[in-house]
């Protein structure tokens, strides 16, 4: 026969494994995201996590740090409001950037993009998708994939 505290003990630890599988399972399902959007947002969970541990760990200034996680902020919300309007299990790629750095990814007149509009194409591989304020101005690119 098992004593009473012993027994107490075990429906605790089976009523928190118990717990835990809901949890597991909510996380899985509950978000609505298929497969491959939960894993970006899980990578985005990562990058956010080597932020927090490089501005801890004193090895990147506060002003790099906002701007990163601005960055991923914009970078996640760009992907989930296109996968929502696309109404498909896939992540689209998405550049974020800002207005000093337009010039690395838009190589013709980057200067345009400042009056562009969404869906107009840069240098045949990049879609403006808008821009958002984080911070600073970020423009948002989904690189054009021929299929």
């Amino acid at each position: 026969m098992i004593p009473a505290k012993s027994h107490i003990a075990v429906t605790v630890i089976f009523l928190c494994f118990a717990q835990l599988l809901c949890e597991s399972a909510a996380v899985g399902q509950g978000s609505g995201y298929g497969p491959e959007v939960r894993s970006f947002l899980e990578l985005m969970r990562h990058e956010e996590d080597e932020l927090d541990f490089q501005i801890k760990h004193n090895e990147i200034s506060h002003k790099e740090y906002l701007l990163a996680k601005n960055r991923i902020a914009v970078q996640r919300q760009s992907v989930l409001s296109l996968v929502k309007q696309r109404g498909e299990d896939a992540v689209p790629e998405i550049h974020v950037v800002t207005a000093g750095e337009l010039d690395q990814l838009i190589e013709q007149n980057p200067d345009d993009v400042k009056r562009a509009k969404p869906g107009q194409v840069f240098d045949d591989k990049w879609k403006y998708v808008g821009k958002a304020v984080r911070g600073e101005v970020f423009f948002v690119f989904e690189r054009i994939t021929v299929r």
